[in-house]
Parts: structure tokens; C-alpha cells; sequence
């Protein structure tokens, strides 16, 4: 079975409070495959990223390629917008791609935890190593330490799994993009994010009723100590909508109605904590097929069966660039299958959602059959199709 939790940012706080100031870490790659105009829209988006930010915010650039040079230590953007201007515009490429140096560098350099200011990390890379558990601890780590970590993956030759992994762990955003022309959009959202965060340190608690387990969450870190599993979310910017989905399971030790205690609390960026009792999830253990039917919400199951769709999703577009086509069909037809269960059952906005969703998998299918993988545009599919999948863990991208 499975329970969904959601927390919204109120988008009409933002308005009524200042901003507060940032303090924005860019680990940025500069080995020889950035070389050429990679390298130098490179330097052109981070130099209008400076350019976009104000006077009190706080930037580090990170410099990676075989080892990580800090270009930057944290400071005031007012204190050296001139002098790191100079700086990005003498960056070159060389060398090879060792991901968690930069990445190192990138999280000392935002030193200690500050209540006063909203700390992320833009990791970019266009290459591959060996490397990537050490990288997803690194970003695991960053999280717990109020850090968000995001990951951009430039050209067709990156690890998309490598980078979707690093942004999961640091729950921040994971893209791709063609070429270097992109990467500005990139560091703007990712500006825009940072600038409007209201909430730090969102956590929900849950306590299970006895005879129910946790399973699984996707959308959120979990922690089980006995009966109560404790989810983080970490940060959300004014008028994010996020979601976790919760798996769990009865062992059918007790029957009748039971309710699952939770309880919410978050960190306002600049101000207190605040915790809230949310409401109680209702169950009810039976063995009547018929129950269960009557039982069940559409609108999560819905939800959830979107997020395992997605999960499945990420492993076809993995089967399709490793060659592995009859793998890649099949998850295809499996998340086919069960997008269009749930249709039937979920109320009309759900179902159009779950529609949509289907309709971009038969479009994907489609392209497995008619472009190669080992093409530019076939390895260019299989990155954009798992990054939106990724995105969809915990925000509806349908």
C-alpha cells in the first residue's frame, strides 16, 4: 500500500518578506573535453550568474579536472565581482574528469552552517569516472548539513545516472543540456531557486500503527527508528509543491481501522522552527477484496504509481543506451500497463496527468525503434528522458 505525503511552500510568503542572501558554491568542469566553445559558454553563464546576483550574496567558484583548484573562497559578490570577473575569463580546459575533488572543494568552501543564509552547490560536468558512490556521500553529507546540491550534465557523454545520482542524494535539480549555450538557463533557475527558499530542514514525521511497515520512500531521505519513520525533504522555495510516496506494508497481524500519526516541521529561512500536527492517515485492515476497491484513493494511487512508472522509466532509458532494446520495450510496456490501470481508476485532473505521462512513454518507445543508441541523438534521448524522469520523483513533472 501506499500513503503520499505533500508539503507546499506558501508562494504568497515570498512577497511579504525580504530576501535573504545566498551563499551559492559553483564547481565547475574544466577538463580537456570542455575544451573549445564548451569552455567558453562555460565562463559566459557563470559570468551573467554573477552579474544576476546581489551585492550581499555570497560565491565560490570551484575549478576540477584531474585534482580541484578553489578560483574563489567564499565571499561578498560585492567584494569581488570585478576581480573573479577577470578570473572566469582566464579558465581554459585540460586534464581529465575527477568529479568528487571538485565537488570536496565546492562543499568546504560554504564552510559552517549560517541560519542566515540559504546554502546550495552547482556541480557541471560533461565527463565520466569511477568515482560515483564517493560523490553521492559527498552530496548525502551536504544534505544533512542543510546544503542543497544540484547537478547539470552538459553533451552526450556524461553519466546521467552518475549526475541523477549526485542531485538525489543532495536533493537538488539534475538537467541536461545539448552544449554550454543552456548552462545559463541552468544557473538562473537554479538563482531564482535559491533566492526565493522560505523553508530549510522540512522533515515529517510518521508513526505506524503496529502490524504496518515502512518499505520505501521516494521523494524524501528515511529514517526508521521502531514505529516512527522520519522523512527530510530539506529545502523548498516559494510555492514548491513537493511529494514524497511512501510504501508500506501490513503483515496482517491486526485487522479493523487504524491511523497513522504525523507530524511536521520546518526551519523559516531567517526566523524559527515551526511544527505542526498534520492530519492522521486513516486505514483499514481487511480481507475483502471488495473493501479494498471501495477503499482505495485514486488520487494517490495515482501518484504513486506515476513515481514507480518514472523509476522504471530510468532503468528503460539505461537498458536503451547500454544496447539492451528488448529490456528497454518491456519496462516500456510494463509502465504501459500500469499508467493505464491506474487511469481508470484515478478522478479526471489524475487521470489526465497519468494520460499525458503515457502518452510521452509511447512517444519514447517510438524513438527507441527508429534512432540508435550509440548515435549523438539516440545517446541525447536516453539523458533528457532520464532527467525528467528524476525531476518527476518528487515534484509532478505531468
Amino acid at each position: 500500500m501506499f500513503a503520499e505525503v505533500r508539503m507546499i511552500a506558501d508562494a504568497d510568503e515570498e512577497r511579504g518578506r525580504a530576501r535573504a542572501p545566498i551563499s551559492l558554491a559553483v564547481v565547475l568542469d574544466t577538463s580537456g573535453s570542455m575544451s573549445g566553445e564548451k569552455i567558453e559558454e562555460a565562463k559566459r553563464s557563470v559570468l551573467r550568474l554573477l552579474s544576476e546576483m546581489r551585492d550581499d550574496d555570497q560565491i565560490a567558484l570551484v575549478r576540477y579536472s584531474d585534482s580541484a583548484e578553489i578560483v574563489q573562497r567564499l565571499a561578498s559578490v560585492k567584494e569581488v565581482r570585478g576581480s573573479l570577473s577577470s578570473r572566469i575569463r582566464e579558465l581554459t580546459a585540460n586534464g581529465g574528469t575527477n568529479i568528487p575533488s571538485g565537488l570536496s572543494e565546492g562543499l568546504e568552501a560554504l564552510g559552517r552552517p549560517d541560519r542566515e543564509r540559504v546554502r546550495r552547490v552547482i556541480l557541471v560536468s560533461d565527463g565520466l569516472d569511477s568515482t560515483r558512490a564517493q560523490a553521492e556521500e559527498l552530496a548525502r553529507n551536504a544534505f544533512r548539513n542543510g546544503v542543497t546540491v544540484s547537478s547539470l550534465g552538459i553533451g552526450v557523454d556524461f553519466d546521467e545516472s552518475y549526475m541523477g545520482a549526485v542531485s538525489q542524494n543532495g536533493h537538488g535539480n539534475f538537467a541536461f543540456v545539448k552544449d554550454g549555450a543552456s548552462l545559463a538557463s541552468f544557473l538562473t533557475r537554479e538563482l531564482v531557486e535559491t533566492a526565493s527558499t522560505t523553508i530549510e530542514n522540512a522533515k515529517v514525521k510518521l508513526t505506524l500503527p503496529s502490524g504496518v511497515k515502512f518499505v520505501s520512500a521516494t521523494g524524501a531521505d528515511a529514517n526508521v527508528s521502531g514505529r516512527d519513520v522520519e522523512l527530510s525533504l530539506g529545502s523548498l522555495f516559494a510555492g514548491d509543491d513537493r511529494r514524497v510516496i511512501v510504501e508500506l506494508a501490513s503483515d496482517g497481524s491486526d485487522s479493523g481501522r487504524m491511523e497513522i500519526e504525523t507530524n511536521a516541521r520546518w526551519d523559516r529561512v531567517g526566523g524559527k522552527e515551526v511544527s505542526v500536527d498534520a492530519p492522521r492517515i486513516g486505514l483499514l485492515a481487511t480481507a475483502d477484496p471488495s473493501e479494498v476497491e471501495r477503499g482505495r484513493d485514486g488520487t494517490v494511487m495515482a501518484s504513486a504509481t506515476s513515481v514507480m512508472a518514472s523509476r522504471r522509466q530510468v532503468e528503460a532509458a539505461k537498458a536503451y543506451a547500454d544496447g539492451d532494446l528488448s529490456r528497454a520495450n518491456l519496462l516500456v510496456e510494463q509502465n504501459e500497463a500500469a499508467l493505464g490501470d491506474a487511469m481508470r481508476a484515478a478522478p479526471a485532473p489524475a487521470a489526465s496527468a497519468l494520460q499525458a505521462q503515457l502518452d510521452s512513454y509511447r512517444d519514447t518507445k517510438k524513438g527507441f525503434s527508429t534512432i540508435r543508441p550509440t548515435t549523438a541523438p539516440g545517446k541525447a534521448a536516453a539523458k533528457a528522458a532520464a532527467a525528467k524522469e528524476m525531476g518527476n520523483f518528487s515534484r509532478k513533472a505531468w
